[in-house]
């Protein structure tokens, strides 16, 4: 019987830059990017029950079973301080999968501060934000303001004041990528490591799109030279008048930046030349 329950909705993130420094020992690279949460959801209602972990909702694109990151993630917290009580997540699924979006992340995120919250564990930002980081490297993220530079593997996390007065139309393609596969082939196509571009930590809309645009995501070509059609898509954007246009994380979803919202036509005549999901968003705020 379901006693309480919290609902949080989880956001979506988009690598504003992404940059590939170079490899590291342990066989992973290290990134330095621009990391943005947007206003793409997926919702969890986090409930209490008699015993155990259960992952529910209406999805066929996620396991709801114990390979699922929530799952993990409240199984984590159940080692970590030892509280009994049973936890439900109802899962509402709305970030697509695949796309470089962050939503396993993110909903991970939320699973930890949401049983955190409801079962009154008093573990702080911090703890779970290190927690986190055990789960996946891009978990630690969502833990911040939702505008930051990630570095590492993703998970050092250093919160920036950028602009977000600016306008996303994120398109995603009807392709998944795999992470694991797209770094595998950036390691051959990168021979050594990528410059680090410089960046100040505060940067009007004036000043930012344009430099977006001009530092880019290393994993660009990597995915356009399999897919031409993105490279067509992205050109649309480009010849609406984006200010940058780039990759998600490794894609396959990718967006264009504006100074005002863009025409609904231009989202209707992607979706309806590439078949392709397509949405109108804005930045966020994490809480």
């Amino acid at each position: 019987m379901v006693d309480r329950s919290v609902t949080i909705d989880t956001p979506a993130k988009i690598n504003l830059f992404l940059k590939i420094i170079g490899k590291r020992p342990d066989g992973y690279h290290d990134i330095y990017s621009l990391v943005q949460t947007v206003d793409l959801y997926d919702t969890l209602t986090i409930s209490e029950i008699d015993r155990g972990t259960e992952l529910i909702g209406a999805t066929a694109v996620v396991p709801l079973d114990s390979s699922n990151i929530i799952w993990k993630a409240a199984e984590l917290l159940r080692r970590q301080t030892g509280f009994t009580q049973g936890i439900q997540v109802n899962l509402t699924k709305r970030i697509p999968v695949g796309a470089g979006l962050g939503g396993g992340s993110s909903d991970a995120a939320a699973t930890l501060k949401g049983v955190n919250r409801l079962l009154d564990l008093n573990l702080s930002r911090q703890q779970l934000q290190q927690l986190g980081a055990t789960l996946g490297s891009d978990v630690p993220f969502f833990f911040s303001t939702g505008s930051a530079i990630i570095t590492r593997r993703g998970e050092m996390v250093e919160e920036v004041k950028i602009a977000s007065d600016y306008f996303v139309l994120l398109v995603v393609p009807d392709f998944a990528i795999s992470t694991a596969e797209a770094y595998s082939k950036v390691k051959i196509a990168l021979t050594n490591s990528s410059p680090k571009p410089t960046f100040k930590r505060e940067k009007i809309s004036a000043e930012l799109l344009p430099l977006l645009d001009q530092i880019g995501n290393d994993f660009e070509g990597l995915v356009t030279d399999g897919h031409p059609a993105v490279f067509a898509c992205m050109q649309i954007l480009r010849e609406a008048d984006a200010h940058a246009v780039a990759l998600s994380g490794s894609g396959s979803a990718f967006f264009g930046l504006f100074d005002r919202v863009p025409d609904p036509s231009l989202a209707t005549m992607i979706s309806g030349r590439f078949g392709w999901q397509v949405f109108s968003l804005c930045p966020v705020k994490l809480a």
